[in-house]
């Protein structure tokens, strides 16, 4: 059953502070898909909590949260394993609940009017941000887990039907689909007249973002489920691999720049700042490279898998890491800020929202940590 949101204590080192400030009349960015923005690069331009931040609320839902937290002009959006729902931020209260059949894995992308996600009840779902009326619905022959991305007037998403789709923003119709061989987990990302999309056949796919049509394809040795990232100042895009890398691939040929090797499956999708890529590994590492060439910068190792991808806000990374720690990394150094006992495991990757910043984990809890 979904509650209400209520406060609840939990660890923070080294300090924890507890405050219900309402910093409301701060500027704020909204974080309204999967890693931020339409490259993907999971940078905020909002401050962040900072170094040392507030614990001023989170919230027990009761069921497991299985995608990433979006925010909107104080509403926050989550998928579940029964559902979408809708928080308000200060209100501390949810605002609705929409049932689905099964889990909500993709994370939604929200615009002023609309909110869009998929479920593993094999629909694509349209829903009035503010009232959950179904706006609607795009039903398949697979589930979702590929996180949406909107533009002007289409929506492009993926499927374990192994189809990349186009979908018509205000009637769900198809308006171009693009077969890949096998399941698509990653999201899309794209810029100007290219969309970029991993498959778990192997390939990472450029496509023409207005009909669909191939431009170029990439070949890694297994799956892909990272969700690349694009690198608009040197014309490359990111992808890790199940083979255990990450590649650095120029957007214009689809050939290979570089690549890096870790100790096991790259799950993370990559965030990039001040040219240099941060993504995690189930070898329980965070990894800082070179954007331009590859070469490794620093690595910061957990006690964990390393499922979540990372967010980053005033030189500071976040991330998630199966030793059931949030982390907080310096960009530049590697070194550790603070890290925070969450109650459970999370494959989430943090939402910043001013100097906020938005998590859940699998016990079905919603932290928020705040800046002073």
């Amino acid at each position: 059953m979904i509650k209400k949101c209520s406060l609840i204590i939990f660890m923070i080192l080294p300090l924890v502070i507890f405050s219900c400030v309402d910093k409301r009349e701060q500027a704020k960015t909204n974080w309204q898909i999967f890693k931020g923005d339409n490259q993907r690069t999971a940078v905020s331009p909002d401050p962040g909590p900072g170094k040392i931040p507030d614990m001023s609320w989170l919230c027990n839902l009761q069921t497991r949260i299985t995608s990433s937290p979006v925010i909107y002009d104080s509403m926050l959006y989550c998928g579940t394993d029964t559902g979408l729902i809708a928080i308000n931020i200060y209100e501390e209260q949810t605002r609705w609940f929409f049932k689905t059949a099964k889990k909500v894995f993709s994370t939604p992308a929200v615009d002023s009017n609309t909110v869009y996600f998929g479920s593993w009840d094999k629909n694509f779902y349209a829903l009035d941000r503010n009232t959950k009326a179904v706006n609607w619905v795009f039903a398949d022959s697979g589930a979702f887990s590929s996180s949406p991305l909107v533009d002007d007037s289409l929506v492009y998403i993926g499927n374990y039907s192994g189809y990349v789709y186009a979908l018509g923003k205000y009637d769900g119709k198809v308006v171009w689909s693009f077969k890949t061989d096998y399941w698509v987990v990653s999201s899309p990302a794209v810029y100007r007249e290219k969309l970029f999309i991993g498959s778990s056949d192997t390939y990472l796919y450029c496509l023409d973002r207005y009909d669909g049509k191939l431009i170029w394809k990439f070949k890694t040795n297994k799956d892909i489920v990272s969700t690349p990232v694009i690198n608009v100042n040197n014309n490359l895009v990111y992808i890790g691999s199940h083979d255990h890398s990450m590649y650095g691939v120029d957007i214009a040929t689809g050939d290979e720049v570089w690549h890096f090797e870790t100790g096991d499956i790259v799950y993370s999708s990559p965030a990039l700042f001040n040219n240099k890529i941060y993504f995690g590994s189930l070898d329980s590492v965070l990894y800082c490279l070179d954007a331009a060439t590859g070469d490794e910068k620093w690595n910061f190792g957990t006690y964990g898998e390393i499922y979540s991808s990372p967010a980053i806000a005033s030189g500071i990374v976040y991330f998630l890491s199966y030793d059931n720690d949030l982390y907080a990394v310096n960009a530049n150094s590697g070194a550790m800020e603070y890290n925070i006992f969450n109650h459970e495991i999370s494959n989430c990757s943090p939402a910043v929202y001013g100097d906020m910043l938005i998590y859940g984990d699998l016990s079905g809890i919603i932290y928020k940590l705040a800046g002073h």
